[in-house]
């Protein structure tokens, strides 16, 4: 039991600590969470752009189509129809403005300057917008001191009534079937516009292809260019009747409504196509209802903007700092697919 016992283990070297940690590696960890960080948000909008079809902006529809842009109407929060008797500095009433003149200048060199210039508005399917275009550019033209006639001729789904918040009254429909009618019977007014007279559609007739081919069509056109400076003609949709390509000798412009964040990016054959062919005179694009907050929709191209000092677009919100990531991110992304 007094016996000594010899120890097992003997020290070698001295431990000693290190300054840096073997493990978890902060700068790979950081380096990772930073490429990951990056990455990320690419992919979202790889996979957003990959799943969404619709139009959004210009760009969306300066990639296949070639015809002309005659602007672009921003998204309008309120239900009021008429934007040309509210705020008329709102950057929707200065799109208005702006729309009134690209359409002049195209109509500069087409149209006689002895009759009346008539206008159609038609769209690749309903719920564009066309009937809120049409009403707001006959009032936008009224305003400049010009003579306007609004008519319309859509008559298997007529919204123009509706939208003007009023009873049916006789109309196109009435004129074409009843020799006995002048269009002068068909002309009603509003308070608001002095120099803006209305035609309605009238009753939905059950065979409107063969109407539009009757020959008091002509007639009433002949009449009207006489007595008006435009003729704003709400037409119905070209992908689903055949009635608006009916309608086309009587053009001398054809505004082909667009509405952004609706129309799915594969119809725009259907414009592209009417364009190749020639099949609506004079045809333009209008793109309705852009999203500004997203990145969409004004820019113009033609030196047009808001915010340059004279008042217009001080309903704009400021951007959160997230919106302007994504935005930047998405440009980018669009840089490269170009290359």
């Amino acid at each position: 039991s007094l016996a000594v016992t010899a120890p097992n283990a003997k020290i070698i070297d001295v431990a000693f600590s290190n300054d840096i940690a073997v493990s978890p590696k902060k700068n790979i960890i950081l380096l990772a969470a930073l490429l990951i960080g990056l990455l990320i948000p690419f992919i979202i909008i790889y996979v957003r752009d990959l799943f969404d079809t619709k139009i959004h902006s210009r760009k969306d529809i300066e990639r296949q189509l070639k015809a002309p842009i005659l602007g672009d109407i921003p998204a309008e929060k309120s239900k009021e129809q008429f934007i040309m008797t509210g705020d008329l500095r709102s950057s929707s009433a200065e799109a208005f403005r702006l729309l009134r003149t690209n359409i002049n200048f195209m109509l500069a060199t087409t149209s006689s300057h002895n009759l009346g210039k008539t206008i159609f508005l038609t769209s690749t399917i309903s719920g564009e917008g066309k009937t809120f275009i049409a009403i707001n550019l006959a009032s936008t033209l009224a305003l400049s001191g010009k003579k306007v006639l609004l008519m319309g001729m859509d008559l298997r789904a007529p919204k123009l009534t509706q939208y003007l918040g009023i009873g049916d009254k006789k109309g196109i429909t009435h004129y074409i079937t009843d020799s006995s009618i002048h269009e002068s019977d068909l002309v009603f007014r509003l308070q608001d516009l002095k120099n803006l007279d209305i035609i309605s559609s009238g009753a939905i007739p059950p065979n409107p292809a063969e109407l539009m081919m009757n020959p008091r069509v002509k007639q009433l056109f002949e009449s009207v260019k006489k007595t008006y400076d435009y003729i704003i003609v709400d037409t119905a949709p070209v992908n689903l009747v055949t009635d608006t390509l009916l309608l086309n000798t009587y053009a001398d412009m054809f505004i082909y409504v667009i509405r952004a964040n609706y129309l799915d990016k594969r119809l725009l054959v259907v414009p592209e196509t009417l364009y190749k062919e020639k099949r609506l005179y004079n045809m333009a694009i209008l793109l309705n209802d852009t999203d500004h907050q997203k990145g969409y929709g004004y820019g113009y191209g033609y030196g047009y903007g808001y915010g340059y000092g004279y008042g217009y677009g001080n309903d704009k919100e400021n951007k959160k700092w997230w919106q302007t990531f994504f935005s930047a991110a998405e440009k980018f992304s669009d840089k490269l697919k170009k290359r």
